[in-house]
């Protein structure tokens, strides 16, 4: 049940910061097989019309993709030039014919052909360059910084929620990824502050939605449909929950952080999961003061020691069973 409950609340982080941020979402999926938020492309010029179909609105009449109507508009556009221009004149309907059947035609100079050059990236056009056309082209740093906020939002949710967090690894990846193909190009410098200043501002953002965050966790852990989960979002009444009367000094961070641990963890799974470390555990295994931030020593059996351990245990109960401490009568 907790790993369980942990998957919700990681991917319902990911899931809020992205609505925050206007990024829309297709799908999501927590369960022991797959957990992730699934987005549309940046760019995707049927989502439209898929979702004035799911919504009941009539879209037979333009069930045509973007790149049919562009092609029927230049067609268009064509043929109205030719018709403004005379029938064997340059660029006229009659151009080809002349060209082809007339005896005063010259030899066809295919060094001139444009399609035939090597075209260089300041001789294209941007709407027909593809570095310019995502994902060809390489993500900006504006998009970089969302996308890191939707990266961590995972960690920022299950820490504050469970004061710690165990997943994440495959979102830092996946954002190191993306990051490899930003431009202008990014160091590893640039990259680890972005994850440094997209780990806070999440945790702000997260923080000022908190009540928003229980109510989609809920909802996700109903199996409620990418559109109930906007509508529980966005019909939230207390976006940052708890109550300030209620809670006091102590916060309704730590409060919901402390009901979170408790519930659904059973006497088995805290012997054997134990607690770990976590956000309101205090650590006193470091050394203060000058010269300290080492980790203080302690009691650890290492290398031979576990042997030499059971020898020596096996030695006084030996002795003890010799002494008459163990009789079989």
């Amino acid at each position: 049940p907790i790993y369980r409950k942990r998957m919700v609340h990681h991917e319902a982080g990911h899931f809020l910061a992205a609505h925050l941020l206007g990024y829309p979402i297709r799908n999501y999926q927590a369960n022991a097989v797959k957990n992730a938020v699934e987005f549309y492309p940046l760019r995707d010029d049927d989502v439209g019309l898929t979702k004035a179909s799911l919504m009941g609105f009539d879209a037979s009449s333009v069930t045509k993709s973007m790149e049919q109507r562009v092609d029927e508009k230049k067609e268009l556009w064509r043929k109205e030039q030719m018709q403004d221009r005379p029938y064997f004149s340059k660029g006229g309907q009659g151009e080809d014919a002349l060209v082809a059947q007339s005896v005063f035609r010259k030899d066809k100079n295919y060094t001139d052909n444009d399609f035939l050059k090597v075209q260089t990236s300041t001789m294209i056009s941007p709407e027909n360059d593809v570095s310019r056309s995502w994902p060809y082209r390489g993500f900006d740093h504006a998009t970089i910084d969302k996308l890191s906020v939707v990266s961590v939002a995972g960690v920022c949710s299950e820490i504050l929620s469970f004061g710690n967090a165990e997943g994440g690894f495959a979102d830092l990846a996946q954002f190191r990824q993306l990051c490899a193909n930003a431009e202008p190009e990014m160091t590893e410098k640039d990259i680890e502050n972005r994850i440094r200043y997209s780990i806070g501002f999440t945790m702000g953002q997260l923080r000022r939605h908190l009540g928003v965050l229980d109510e989609l966790v809920e909802a996700m852990e109903g199996g409620a449909s990418v559109e109930e989960c906007v509508l529980v979002i966005e019909r939230c009444e207390n976006a940052s929950g708890g109550n300030p009367l209620l809670e006091g000094s102590v916060g309704y961070e730590k409060v919901r952080r402390q009901r979170i641990q408790n519930e659904g963890i059973g006497f088995v799974e805290r012997l054997l999961l134990g607690q770990g470390k976590n956000a309101d555990a205090v650590d006193n295994g470091v050394i203060e003061g000058k010269g300290g931030g080492d980790r203080k020593q302690k009691f650890v059996l290492t290398g031979d020691d576990p042997l030499y351990f059971a020898l020596a245990v096996a030695c006084i109960f030996f002795a003890w069973a010799s002494a008459g401490g163990l009789s079989l009568h």
